[in-house]
């Protein structure tokens, strides 16, 4: 039996507005929460014993996944008392755990992994760790990693600079799914804050006891809003499996789209929501309970739940509109973040929409 573990403490700093209302892995992605479509990849696994090790907001999710008798797993709940880092999120959730291998999950990544072999490369080698790897053209954004030729992680390059690359070679990532032995977690110190990344691989890797799992599989971090919209784009066109509807948009249980617009371009639209009579949205995110206005026009766009754009408003690529938000018709807004609950009655500042003061 395997249990996993989930990491879902951090703040979702880089998707702010967005997050202000709910954690990152309770942003909507096509018809359920993100964090949904990993329980999904793990129960297809047959991991159905879940800790969510969770900060921010945790009430959000076991308010909404309860103990997971609903989806048929075993939901359970870890709230660091302080920011405790990778390792020390782990660590804190250990009690819970029964068995001797662990499988941990960043809880902002979407992903189609073959765990299996994962699994099965992880007990060939006899590893203490195994860390997915997926391949990248620019690694200068993450941690670069080397390895043997026997596979065992050589070297942990933290955003490389282009002199250390080597041409040829595929530039592989931690791809944020680990599976750890006992061996690993005995080496995270109790109730103090340690990076799993920093901290506890290196020693690991100098052991000879990592390896890592190359694949070429999907992955997204999903950590900004360009990743967050593309991966709605991504999950409609089957890009990644997942058991969320496929086709050029999706609208959720109770939207009513007027005669006459249109919705397409792999767009979400969520629940409870009202598309008026000639409105476009294309290529677009719009959350719960959400207005759009006849004659508006959505393109390449993030609102979140119980928007109201006004008619004939144009919310144009770049723009991010967090809940409640409210634009008055005839606006044309590009490349904007328009805080929560903000009042938006002329074209305005950028630091006028991030403080919600337009």
């Amino acid at each position: 039996m395997i249990e996993a573990i989930i990491l879902v403490g951090g703040e979702g700093r880089r998707l702010r507005p967005l997050t202000d209302t709910r954690p990152k892995p309770m942003m909507p992605l096509v018809d359920r929460p993100f964090v949904a479509h990993q329980l999904d990849g793990l129960r297809r696994f047959g991991v159905t014993d879940v800790i969510f090790s969770c900060g921010y907001r945790p009430e959000a999710l076991e308010q909404h996944f309860g103990d997971g008798t609903g989806i048929g797993m075993r939901l359970r709940y870890v709230v660091d008392p302080e920011p405790l880092g990778t390792a020390g999120a782990v660590k804190n959730a250990e009690p819970l755990l029964r068995g001797d291998r662990t499988l941990v999950l960043n809880g902002d990544i979407l992903t189609d992994l073959d765990l299996a072999s994962l699994l099965d490369h992880h007990v060939r080698v006899s590893a203490a760790g195994t860390l997915a790897l997926t391949p990248v053209e620019d690694p200068s954004r993450y941690g670069l990693v080397r390895l043997h030729p026997d596979g065992t992680v050589a070297a942990f390059l933290e955003k490389p600079q282009p002199s250390e690359l080597r041409d040829g070679k595929p530039f592989l990532i931690n791809a944020g799914t680990y599976l750890l032995e006992r061996e690993a977690l005995d080496l995270i110190p109790d109730g103090a804050a340690c990076s799993i990344e920093r901290d506890i691989f290196p020693v690991l890797a100098a052991g000879g006891r990592l390896t890592g799992h190359p694949s070429d599989c999907y992955w997204l971090d999903i950590g900004t809003p360009e990743s967050y919209l593309q991966a709605h784009l991504d999950v409609l066109a089957g890009a990644v499996c997942t058991e969320a509807p496929v086709g050029d948009s999706y609208v959720g249980d109770g939207t009513v789209i007027t005669e006459g617009a249109v919705v397409d371009r792999g767009s979400t639209v969520g629940r409870g929501g009202h598309v008026g009579a000639g409105a476009i949205v294309r290529g677009s995110v719009i959350g719960d309970g959400a207005e759009v206005g006849s004659g508006a026009r959505i393109e390449g766009a993030i609102l979140g739940a119980g928007v109201t754009v006004g008619d004939e408003a144009a919310i144009l690529p770049g723009s991010v509109i967090s809940d409640g938000a409210v634009i008055a018709a005839g606006l044309e807004l590009r490349d904007v973040t328009v805080a929560t609950g903000a009042r938006v009655h002329e074209s305005p500042t950028q630091e006028g929409v991030r403080s919600g003061l337009a």
